[in-house]
């Protein structure tokens, strides 16, 4: 009985100490941007599949980048740009866990304002932490 018992703590103590991290759902994101009758876009920053936020200026339209992600990083996206009278600047991010749904976010800033220009106007696809 005292054998049973030894075996079953040593086993019991080798199961525990393992400091192995457990496995992340990996996602596959990508973000567009796109700048339509007149806008331009000055500057697109997102945060890339290692977790860094990555800034690019004077991007060309429509502008599209793919990676993979692992869960607990981030998800966020922001584009500037001038938009004159009837343009708009959009961004969209698109992200599916691995064997899960395909999900989504776009956001639009049109200007509807005859005359005007919105100088260095934001969207943006607010941060988030991705889930396991």
């Amino acid at each position: 009985m005292k054998k049973l018992l030894f075996i079953f703590i040593i086993t019991l103590l080798f199961s525990c100490s393992k400091d192995d991290e457990p496995e992340r759902t990996v996602y596959d994101i990508t973000y567009s941007v796109t700048a339509a009758n007149g806008a331009t876009i000055n500057k697109v920053e997102y945060m890339n599949g290692k977790g860094v936020v990555i800034e690019l200026i004077d991007v060309s339209s429509p502008w599209t980048i793919s990676f993979e992600s692992r869960a607990g990083l981030g998800l966020q996206a922001a584009a500037y740009g001038d938009i004159p009278y009837q343009g708009s600047l959009s961004i969209s991010a698109a992200w599916k866990p691995e064997g899960g749904n395909l999900q989504g976010e776009t956001e639009t800033l049109p200007n509807d304002t005859q005359g005007s220009t919105i100088n260095n106007g934001l969207v943006e696809i607010p941060g988030r932490t991705l889930p396991d």
